[in-house]
């Protein structure tokens, strides 16, 4: 059983090792589809020649995907699962999407308060507040009578307020009765409940979060130690690292430990949209703003109000829409397309990128009055080639993740051997996608050498992946893997070379071509 949440961010799905799924199965296109979030709803957009399949339709180009949606990904039977959220209008938001059915047996969790104790969902409701009549019984003053009741509904657990003084969260989304996917928390008064699956453990990670950081590493002890410190500031924080390292989990880390917990998240990749709609994404905008306008939009500002806005690839934020997000992070207004009139609009905002900011501000793509606004505060991720020992237990996890319900993979010393010697370009992300394609694809419940494969990835391979979501021009993706390789590699020409999988005289060229400053 596999939980992928989509934000506001796309989901790529395909065999190639640069998707945000990595299938490996030749059934599939190197990029199959595209999963996003559009406002309630959630439309696929295939990329495969012959269509994918959904339910008895096959899709060739987009459509909207209904809630329990069946997705054939080769091997892999996807089913879309909608999460209620009663938000301000009293309508369901979609939140996610799931990868696979939970099935098998479901237990509720208090690790705070009742470590080590679950309660199966199997064959009954349970019924949680403060009363001694309850099945799950709460000492705890912010929690009504009679608050909440779980129950299973066609596999699902579903969750229902009972009429409470203080509101049901799923995830940090307020809700009336809403799915709670395994793993999510839910928070009731000040406690933490959280629903498992038979083989997940009984706490709750990283103080409380439903965010996870794997590794004991000093590196990575030194970033759980700066996320305790900021969390509760309402500064802006700058999110740095390469790709994969884990930057949006960091935000949603200080989100959870922030004042702001209980309220709206809300992610916005800056690099997956078209210059034409990033700013309607951003400020939402009014009816009959511009051809197709036909309704209001709200966007990520007004949505994520009392909470947190997390700007992904905030360094592909077009130049020209730089000084009106810095005027909102200064004035705190926000203006929507189309409109005369500004609100106020009370947002803390975490960015993240995998760019050297202080050098795209040197080169005049970045403000350098914007970049000072953001790098208040900042959070710095190591690449999995600082932190090798953490891959032991980042691989430990992941196995469990992607076992099947009920069963048990583990990890023998041939694969671990093979795992700890190997440099990890892709960072966490690659490994597990590693794991993931070897959890698929192994001989027995354990893992050995010969199951951990390695898919190169190569120039092409990211440029194909990123072309889907990006609002980049293939040019400006292909100057970006090949910078970042450059910088991974101290300028070195031949083993950047080597790592895109393209020849010495290729780098030579394209960065001759691109005019990229070696020193720089």
């Amino acid at each position: 059983m596999m939980w992928r949440p989509i934000e506001q961010g796309p989901l790529v799905i395909g065999r190639n090792p640069e998707c945000d799924l990595c299938i490996p199965d030749d059934r599939l296109s190197p990029v199959q589809c595209v999963l996003r979030r559009n406002g309630d709803a959630v439309e696929i957009q295939n990329h495969h020649p012959d269509g994918t399949q959904v339910g008895n339709e096959t899709v060739l180009e987009s459509m909207p995907l209904a809630n329990g949606d069946s997705l054939a990904l080769g091997p892999v039977t996807a089913k879309v699962c909608f999460v209620a959220d009663q938000g301000d209008g009293g309508g369901t938001k979609t939140l996610a999407p799931s990868a696979a059915v939970v099935e098998g047996e479901m237990f509720l969790t208090a690790p705070e308060t009742h470590p080590g104790k679950r309660w199966s969902l199997r064959s009954r409701e349970i019924k949680v507040g403060s009363d001694l009549t309850n099945d799950l019984t709460l000492d705890d003053e912010f929690v009504s009578s009679f608050h909440a009741r779980f129950s299973i509904e066609d596999g699902r657990c579903i969750v229902r307020d009972l009429g409470s003084r203080n509101g049901v969260f799923v995830a940090g989304q307020k809700i009336k009765e809403g799915e709670v996917p395994v793993g999510a928390q839910v928070t009731l008064g000040q406690t933490v409940l959280v629903v498992t699956g038979r083989n997940q453990p009984l706490s709750v990670p990283d103080a409380g979060s439903s965010q996870k950081l794997i590794g004991s590493s000093v590196a990575l002890d030194r970033v759980r130690k700066v996320i305790r410190r900021i969390a509760a500031a309402e500064a802006p924080v700058l999110i740095t690292g390469e790709t994969g390292t884990g930057k949006e989990v960091v935000a949603r880390l200080l989100a959870e430990l922030s004042p702001r917990a209980t309220r709206p998240f809300v992610a916005l990749n800056c690099g997956s949209l078209s210059r034409n709609l990033i700013e309607s994404e951003l400020f939402g905008h009014e009816r009959g703003a511009f051809t197709g306008a036909i309704n209001r939009k709200i966007g990520a500002f007004e949505a994520a109000h009392a909470g947190t806005l997390f700007l992904d690839e905030i360094g592909e934020l077009p130049l020209e829409l730089q000084p009106q997000l810095l005027r909102v992070l200064e004035t705190g207004e926000i203006r929507r397309v189309g409109s005369t009139s500004a609100f106020e609009c009370d947002v803390r905002v975490i960015a993240a990128t995998n760019r050297k900011l202080e050098q795209e501000v040197a080169n005049g793509a970045f403000r350098e009055d914007l970049f000072h606004r953001l790098h208040v505060l900042m959070v710095e991720l190591p690449a999995l080639a600082e932190r090798k020992g953490d891959v032991r237990e980042l691989a430990t996890f992941f196995a469990e993740q992607f076992a099947p319900d009920g069963q048990t993979v583990s990890i023998g010393a041939g694969a671990l051997a093979v795992l700890e010697a190997h440099m990890w370009p892709g960072n966490v992300r690659e490994l597990r996608n590693v794991i993931q394609r070897a959890v698929l694809l192994r001989n027995g419940d354990t893992l050995e050498a010969a199951d951990i494969t390695f898919t190169p990835s190569t120039l092409a391979t990211r440029v194909q992946t990123q072309s889907v979501v990006s609002g980049r021009t293939l040019q400006e993706i292909e100057r970006d893997a090949i910078v970042a390789e450059l910088r991974r590699h101290q300028g070195n020409k031949k083993e950047a070379a080597a790592a895109l999988g393209v020849s010495r005289s290729t780098i030579h060229r394209k960065i001759e071509d691109y005019r990229i400053d070696i020193e720089g």
